[in-house]
């Protein structure tokens, strides 16, 4: 006899604040807002939201958590989950400690690879944003995809 592994998806209710629900997210400074506090943050950290096709919050991820420097995850795993929330969109946050919200090449990589994966998956990125200290970067407004 064999045996098959059988996925088991769970997701975890937490309160939030009622300016993260019921509201489109139509601007980056929106996520901005919402996300600000990880300019603290000491470590890489990477947020994905879970968007409906009205583009409200449906769920969100800590994704990774990194090191002062770099915060490693898989743009499949990330789209993944999306699926596995239903989501129509998603939007990737993700923090610099060292105060900069410039983008570095390995995030203009993995933003361009998300961003195809999204089009591949009918699942578009609507946006990848940068925390800096006090300011954020959104690649959506730099016209970057």
């Amino acid at each position: 006899m064999a045996y098959l592994r059988q996925p088991k998806v769970t997701f975890v209710r937490t309160r939030a604040d009622e300016d993260l629900l019921n509201r489109a997210v139509e601007k980056p400074r929106q996520v901005y807002d919402l996300f600000k506090d990880m300019q603290d943050e000491s470590k890489e950290k990477v947020v994905v939201l879970h968007l409906n096709s009205q583009l409200e919050v449906l769920s969100y991820e800590v994704a990774s958590m990194g090191v002062a420097h770099q915060a490693v995850f898989d743009p499949f795993e990330i789209y993944r989950n999306a699926m596995l929330a239903r989501a129509s969109s998603l939007v990737v946050v993700h923090n610099h400690p060292s105060g900069t919200c410039k983008p570095s090449n390995a995030d203009v990589a993995v933003a361009l690879r998300m961003s195809e994966l999204g089009k591949l998956h009918d699942m578009i990125l609507q946006d990848f944003i940068i925390i800096g200290f006090g300011e954020f970067y959104s690649f959506r407004d730099h016209g970057q995809f």
